[in-house]
């Protein structure tokens, strides 16, 4: 499961058909996932080994 973070803390909307609540929405789609890295979003994922988040930022 993956967290994507908006650039707005306080976005309650969708894009991308994900909903958005106060900014964040959660994702399991790869596709998404990679989608939003590439604008610039926030997404932290889980690790598959255990329950320790790395966060990633896309590179502009």
């Amino acid at each position: 499961m993956a967290i994507i973070k908006a650039p707005n803390p306080k976005y309650n909307g969708v894009s991308a058909s994900l909903t958005f609540v106060n900014g964040q929405a959660e994702t399991d789609n790869k596709w998404l996932i990679q989608w939003f890295k590439e604008q610039g979003y926030e997404v932290s994922e889980e690790e598959k080994k255990g329950t320790k988040k790395a966060t990633e930022k896309a590179a502009e």
